[in-house]
C-alpha cells in the first residue's frame, strides 16, 4: 500500500467511525479512498520499516542540535533514537502547535527545545493600534520565554502574505515591530527570521530548476507565475527589509532560516556576514544540501570554514501528525523523514560521502572536526542561549 493511500484509508476509517456515532453504517472497505488526482496505476512505495529506521546510526563525534524543525516526535522509538544518537531538536511552531512543542521541551528537556512565534497583527480587530500590538506582543513573548522558548520567529507571511489596511504587504522593517525588536535587543532574546523563499520562485520555471517539482505541485508558491501583474513584493525588496532590521539592531541576535534563502549566492551571504556581526543562518532543509552540492565544492567548503561561527544546522522536518495515533506505515514514514534527513546532513557536512540528494550528486564537504562541531552543536548553544 502506498504512503498516500494508507493515509487516505486511515482518514476514511475515521470518517466511518464518526458517521457510526450518529447511527449511520459506513463500510470503509466499500469507499474508494484513492485521491482523484492519484494515477490509477501509481506504483506502490513500501513504507520504511521501523526497525530498519531505528538502526540508522549517525556515527557522529559530537552531539547534534537540530536548530530548526517542526517535529513532534513523541513515539517511544523516536525518543529512543534521539537519545541513542545524542540529537536534540529545537521545534518552531505557531500558535496552533505552541502547547505541543512547549510540552515536549518540558517533558524531554535533553531531547527538545522550542522557539515561539511572533504574534500576528490583527489589523481588523476593533481599536487596533501599533502601540497596543507592541505591548501585547512583548507580554506574550515574556510568557513564552518564561516557559522555555529560546527565540521568537517571524514567519514568511510577513513580507509575502499579511497585508496592512492600506493594501500593501507588511514587511519586517515596518514600524509596527520596532518596539518589539528594541525590547528583544535589551532582553537578549534571539530573533529567528524566515525571509522570502528560494529566488527561483521569482524566476521563470524551467525543468532544470531544483524546485520544479515543488512549484508544479503547488503553483501558488511560484510567485513569478501566480502573482504576475499583481504587485507582489520582489525577492530583492523582501531581503532589503530584512537587512534594514539587522542594521538597525546591532545587538539583536538574528538567525535567518533556510540560509536566508541565499543558498544560491554564497557571495551575497558572505557580504552580509562581513557587514553584520549579529547575523547567523541555519541550513534548514535537505534541498539546501542539493543547492550547495551543485556548486563548486571547494568554494562551498571554504565558505563554511570561514564563517564557521555563523551557521547552524537545521532539518525542517515535520512529524506529519500525532505519532501515537499512527499505524506502522505512517509512523515508518514519519520516523524515517527525520532520521534520514539527519543522516544525509551529517554525511554531507561532516564526511566526504558522495550521494545523490534530490537529484543532485553531492560530494560531502568533510569539514574539520571543530568546524562540524560548531555547525551541528556549539553554534546553536551560542545563538540560542538556553537551548
Amino acid at each position: 500500500m502506498s504512503k498516500l493511500n494508507s493515509r487516505s484509508i486511515l482518514a476514511v476509517t475515521a470518517i466511518a467511525l464518526v458517521f457510526a456515532g450518529y447511527g449511520y453504517a459506513v463500510d470503509p472497505a466499500k469507499v474508494d479512498a484513492t485521491p482523484a488526482t492519484a494515477p490509477a496505476t501509481a506504483p506502490a512505495e513500501p513504507a520504511p520499516d521501523i526497525a530498519e529506521v531505528s538502526a540508522i546510526t549517525l556515527d557522529a563525534y559530537t552531539p547534534i542540535i537540530d536548530a530548526h524543525a517542526h517535529y513532534a516526535g513523541v513515539h517511544p522509538v523516536v525518543l529512543k533514537w534521539l537519545a541513542r544518537n545524542n540529537v536534540k531538536i529545537a521545534n518552531i511552531g505557531g500558535r496552533r502547535r505552541h502547547d505541543t512543542f512547549m510540552r515536549l521541551a518540558k517533558d524531554h528537556p535533553n531531547l527538545y527545545g522550542w522557539i515561539t512565534d511572533m504574534p500576528r497583527p490583527r489589523y481588523k480587530d476593533e481599536g487596533f493600534t501599533q502601540a497596543d500590538y507592541a505591548a501585547k506582543a512583548i507580554a506574550q513573548i515574556k510568557l513564552d520565554v518564561a516557559d522555555g522558548a529560546v527565540s521568537v520567529k517571524i514567519r514568511k507571511s510577513v513580507g509575502m502574505r499579511i497585508k496592512k489596511p492600506d493594501g500593501t504587504y507588511l514587511q519586517i522593517d515596518d514600524p509596527l515591530y520596532e518596539p518589539v525588536f528594541a525590547w528583544m535587543e535589551i532582553a537578549g532574546v534571539t530573533l529567528t527570521v524566515h525571509v522570502a523563499d528560494p529566488k527561483a520562485a521569482w524566476e521563470p520555471l524551467t525543468e532544470n530548476s531544483l524546485y520544479a517539482d515543488r512549484y508544479k505541485k503547488s503553483p501558488k508558491t511560484h510567485y513569478y507565475t501566480y502573482y504576475a501583474g499583481k504587485n507582489f513584493p520582489s525577492y530583492e525588496e523582501i531581503l532589503a527589509a530584512h537587512d534594514r532590521v539587522v542594521a538597525r539592531h546591532p545587538k539583536l541576535r538574528i538567525v535567518s532560516a533556510h540560509m536566508g534563502n541565499m543558498e544560491h549566492d554564497l557571495a551575497a551571504l558572505a557580504a552580509r556576514f562581513d557587514k553584520y556581526p549579529n547575523l547567523a543562518i541555519d541550513t534548514c532543509g535537505v534541498r539546501r544540501i542539493s543547492a550547495l552540492g551543485g556548486q563548486d565544492r571547494d568554494k562551498v567548503r571554504a565558505f563554511f570554514i570561514k564563517y564557521q561561527d555563523r551557521i547552524l544546522y537545521g532539518s525542517d522536518r515535520n512529524a506529519g501528525g500525532d505519532q501515537l495515533k499512527m499505524g506502522p506505515e505512517d509512523l515508518g514514514w514519519s520516523f524515517h523523514d527525520l532520521a534520514d534527513a539527519t543522516k544525509i546532513a551529517w554525511d554531507y557536512y561532516a564526511t566526504d560521502t558522495v550521494r545523490e540528494v534530490k537529484g543532485v550528486v553531492c560530494h560531502g564537504l568533510a569539514l574539520p572536526r571543530d568546524v562540524a562541531r560548531k555547525l551541528f552543536y556549539t553554534n546553536a548553544k551560542k545563538w540560542y542561549p538556553g537551548l
